[in-house]
């Protein structure tokens, strides 16, 4: 394109199509005035649009931008007579591109001039949907592609309408300024939500983003709040249940069917009067559980047999209840396992069943699936059994009452000694003890109670023992008769830093550091850590998925039935169960860790004992022992601490919704 001295050109400048004369013409750069009385440079391909006429540039400033305006005035009354609707419905069946002159020829009946040429350019630029423009030809949009653009047109009024509606209402709510509330509040807290819980990552980030910055919140720090002004969400609002879309409540298929089997239990036994399961009612059976427990799913009996002891362990029959791929077993599928936080609790199974229907309770007869084990006088075992049963359990004990009686009662008493000699035998075989203590934090309405509990008591190792036993057999017996089965195995320790039993807190949580991860599989390995050359889990089948299934195929076993499962179709379930069991592993850990923090804001707790867990490169890792808390801090606080290192720190900020805690030397 020659454009000379004279010559009048438009061109784009801040979205405007702008009238120009040409002043001057250097390589492919002109100088031009502008209608607004500017001169400016500006590149030649920039240029859309070049009159035949020249101006005479000899002209004063003032007739120049005169002679300017009232050529833009003009192309603009022109541009009014043009209808792009029709243009486009006229040629949009065409392929070929046409020029803006052809364009005039079609839209004006008078002769063609600069000014209609112009007002061609400037009504179809304007319009923006009907044709688009390429190497100074226009070509209509295909009746699709103008659906397309029409769409996007459509949901890009729809976020400035969005964008001004939403930044008003939540400025005014943020502030806390009488609002009207705009007539759909739904896409805003929508968005608002997903922007909480995923960043950058959410489908509407930039959207919101915008709508938040004009409404001047700041963020992210002002989202959460913002969501609790506006009721949404409470101040202590578990997150993690949206991140990973837990729900708390059951769906109401699942309820009905929870229902309906409660009351088949009441009507005709519900399987309580199938003869072909082994009466042990009459055992004196018992459970060890927390004074909160409500789900009771083990039991456990002791009494003489010949030279010796038979050792029961009792299961709830959760699988006698719970059919595969009904609405039950798809719902506790999906959630894999009970979730036990400081502020509630989530059931595997729906309470009418997990804490009653299959729940091991005090003077009720429950079905059960039991292992019977007998040892000789000198605690070795001789043989053992399963058997689907029929069980009634006499006490319901806490730790600490069974605490009391192991020197009081003579059969807890023997069933202590028995699973110290257990325990002995596994370390021999391999077994890592790392007595670690327990955190449990409660919340009650407005009270957080903090402890920790030791979990080397007689109780505690009496249960653990026998649950031990009770896995061990069972996945030893599974893998002798090739039934598939889950197995959960662990390697070698990578080093060993700690001798037997010892109660040192940092050699603990340092030997942690070097244990192999476990594994769930088809095949039976050993579980180094357990001291065990199989194992699996199936002693807790009210409260996880896993115990469910190898309950199942424990139960076909015994029955003399084909396995429930074969190899092939426990592969996606072991996937499953690990995905499940790591997210609510995680839960579990950072919701606890919530509440310790909240703990430290409402009791303005301003010092703690600290331990160096390691030393990094610009922090030192620490461990709170009262709460089980980690932590951090920066290197130059520490003065020269060394791992093992006890001392005194100084909470400077601890922040439960923002997960801070700042900590120094005291």
């Amino acid at each position: 394109m020659e454009i000379k001295p004279g010559a009048r050109v438009e061109f784009f400048e801040s979205k405007r199509l702008l009238c120009a004369v040409c002043l001057e013409v250097k390589n492919s750069r002109l100088l031009v005035l502008t209608e607004q009385d500017r001169e400016t440079n500006v590149s030649v391909k920039r240029i859309l649009h070049t009159d035949h006429e020249l101006v005479d540039i000899r002209l004063s400033r003032i007739q120049l931008i005169a002679i300017l305006q009232e050529a833009a005035a003009r192309r603009q009354n022109l541009m009014g007579r043009i209808s792009v609707e029709e243009l486009w419905d006229l040629l949009h069946e065409e392929e070929e591109g046409f020029s803006c002159n052809d364009l005039a020829e079609i839209c004006f009946s008078e002769e063609i001039t600069s000014d209609h040429t112009s007002a061609v350019l400037r009504a179809l630029l304007t319009d923006s949907i009907h044709f688009k423009l390429k190497d100074r030809l226009f070509y209509a949009n295909s009746q699709e592609k103008l659906k397309q653009i029409l769409l996007q047109h459509e949901r890009q009024a729809q976020k400035e309408k969005e964008l001004a509606e939403g930044s008003h209402w939540l400025g005014s709510v943020w502030r806390g300024e009488p609002i009207v509330e705009p007539e759909n509040t739904g896409p805003y807290l929508r968005m608002l939500k997903d922007f909480c819980l995923f960043g950058a990552e959410a489908s509407d980030y930039q959207q919101i983003k915008k709508i938040l910055a004009v409404a001047q919140v700041p963020v992210p720090q002002g989202i959460f709040p913002l969501l609790v002004k506006l009721g949404v969400w409470n101040e202590d609002e578990n997150l993690y249940f949206h991140r990973f879309g837990i729900q708390e409540d059951f769906p109401e298929e699942v309820l009905e069917t929870a229902d309906q089997i409660a009351e088949e239990l009441g009507d005709d036994g519900g399987g309580l009067r199938d003869h072909t399961r082994e009466d042990l009612s009459s055992l004196p059976t018992f459970t060890i559980d927390g004074p909160l427990t409500k789900d009771y799913d083990d039991a456990l009996s002791i009494r003489p047999a010949e030279h010796g002891v038979e050792v029961g362990v009792h299961i709830a029959d959760a699988a006698a209840f719970v059919l595969p791929d009904t609405p039950l077993d798809l719902e506790a599928f999906e959630r894999v396992n009970s979730l036990y936080l400081p502020d509630t609790r989530i059931p595997m199974l729906p309470t009418k069943l997990s804490e009653d229907v299959c729940s091991l309770r005090q003077g009720e007869e429950r079905l059960a699936t039991s292992v019977l084990v007998r040892f000789d006088e000198n605690d070795n075992l001789q043989d053992y059994r399963f058997a689907l049963s029929r069980i009634r359990v006499q006490r319901q004990l806490t730790y600490s009452e069974a605490n009391e009686l192991v020197t009081l009662e003579e059969g807890l008493g023997r069933l202590y000694r028995l699973c110290t000699r257990l325990r002995r035998r596994r370390i021999k075989q391999g077994a890592l003890l790392l007595p670690l203590p327990e955190l449990r934090v409660w919340v009650n309405k407005n009270e957080i109670k903090i402890a920790t509990l030791d979990r080397e008591t007689p109780a505690q190792l009496v249960v653990s023992e026998l649950m031990i036993l009770a896995n061990g057999l069972a996945a030893e017996t599974l893998a002798a008769n090739r039934v598939p089965a889950i197995y959960r195995s662990q390697g070698k320790p990578q080093e060993i830093v700690i001798g037997e039993g010892t109660d040192d807190l940092y050699l603990n949580y340092l030997q942690r550091r070097y244990l192999s991860r476990a594994e769930l599989s088809t095949q039976p390995k050993p579980h180094s850590g357990l001291g065990m050359a199989a194992y699996t889990n199936w002693t807790s089948p009210i409260r996880r998925y896993m115990d469910l299934v190898i309950l199942r195929q424990l139960k076909s076993l015994v029955r003399g039935e084909p396995p429930s499962y074969t190899s092939e179709v426990l592969d996606p379930v072991i996937s499953r169960i690990t995905i499940g069991q790591s997210r609510t592993l995680q839960i579990k850990k950072e919701w606890t860790r919530y509440w310790v923090l909240k703990y430290f804001e409402r009791e303005q707790i301003k010092f703690v004992d600290a331990l160096v867990l390691n030393q990094g490169r610009r922090t030192y890792n620490l461990l709170i022992p009262e709460y089980l808390l980690e932590a951090s801090m920066p290197l130059e606080e520490g003065r020269g601490l060394s791992p093992g290192d006890h001392f005194r720190v100084e909470i400077v900020k601890a922040s439960a919704r923002e997960e801070i805690l700042k900590l120094r030397m005291a």
